[in-house]
């Protein structure tokens, strides 16, 4: 999706849409929307509702996307839970 005009043929079908409807297009890109298998919202980077966190970096924002896995994917173990919070706070600007 937003793709240049010479490349739209590798957007997604349907991916306005679906941005649309889970309240990521005002949010800005990186975006990222945990779905149920209806397609409905569980949880996305915009924290609360309100300021997307983008491509989690600070603290603050790791931690809400661990609290993203949490709702998405209660499954997840604990040590790909470590796993992936990890890599996350060891990335550097």
């Amino acid at each position: 999706m937003n793709e240049s005009a010479s490349k739209k043929n590798l957007e997604n079908p349907g991916g306005i849409e679906v941005l649309n409807k889970v309240g990521g297009k005002e949010a800005g890109l990186p975006f990222f929307a945990f779905l149920d298998n209806k397609a409905d919202l569980i949880v996305s980077s915009k924290k609360n509702g309100e300021e997307n966190i983008g491509y989690p970096f600070e603290p603050a924002e790791v931690a809400w996307f661990m609290a993203m896995l949490d709702k998405a994917a209660p499954g997840m173990n604990k040590t790909e839970r470590q796993t992936i919070e990890s890599w996350l706070r060891s990335q550097k600007r």
